[in-house]
C-alpha cells in the first residue's frame, strides 16, 4: 500500500519544526534581564508617543474647532444625564396629573335613565336658524 500524501499534514510538521526552532533560540534571550529592560524601554517609549500623539490631536482639533472625540463623548453623557432627568420629572408629573385629570373629567349623571343612544342622538334634527330677512310675501289666489 503506497502511503498518500496528506499536504495539511506536511504544513502542520513544517509549523512544528519552525515552533520548536524559535522556542529553543528565543528561550535564552527571553529569560535574560537585558531582554526585560529593553522591552520595557520599548513599552513605555510606545506609551509616551501615544500620549504625544493624543495631545497634539487635541490641540489641532481645538485649532479648527471641531470638537474631539473626547468632546463628543462628554457631550452624550450630559445629554444622557439630561434625558435621565427629564424622564424622572415627566414619571413625577404624570404621578401628581393622575388625580387632578380625574377630578377634570365629567362625572356620570346619576339618574335611573340610561345615557341616550348614539342612534337616537342621531335623530333629533339640527336647530333651525332664524334668518333675519323677512320671508317673500305669496300672492293670494282670486279664488280664495
Amino acid at each position: 500500500m503506497e502511503p498518500t500524501l496528506d499536504p495539511f499534514a506536511l504544513v502542520r510538521d513544517l509549523v512544528a519544526k519552525i515552533e520548536k526552532g524559535i522556542n529553543e533560540s528565543a528561550n535564552p534571550l527571553l529569560k535574560s534581564g537585558e531582554f526585560s529592560r529593553v522591552a520595557n524601554k520599548v513599552m513605555s517609549a510606545a506609551t509616551v508617543a501615544k500620549k504625544l500623539a493624543q495631545d497634539l490631536t487635541q490641540r489641532y482639533f481645538e485649532a479648527l474647532n471641531v470638537p474631539s472625540r473626547t468632546d463628543i463623548v462628554a457631550l452624550n453623557d450630559r445629554l444622557q444625564s439630561l434625558e435621565d432627568r427629564m424622564i424622572v420629572i415627566q414619571a413625577t408629573l404624570d404621578q401628581m396629573g393622575a388625580p387632578a385629570r380625574r377630578a377634570a373629567l365629567p362625572a356620570p349623571s346619576r339618574t335611573r335613565k340610561p345615557p341616550p343612544s348614539l342612534d337616537a342622538v342621531a335623530m333629533v334634527p339640527p336647530p333651525v336658524a332664524k334668518s333675519i330677512a323677512k320671508p317673500a310675501r305669496t300672492r293670494r289666489s282670486a279664488r280664495s
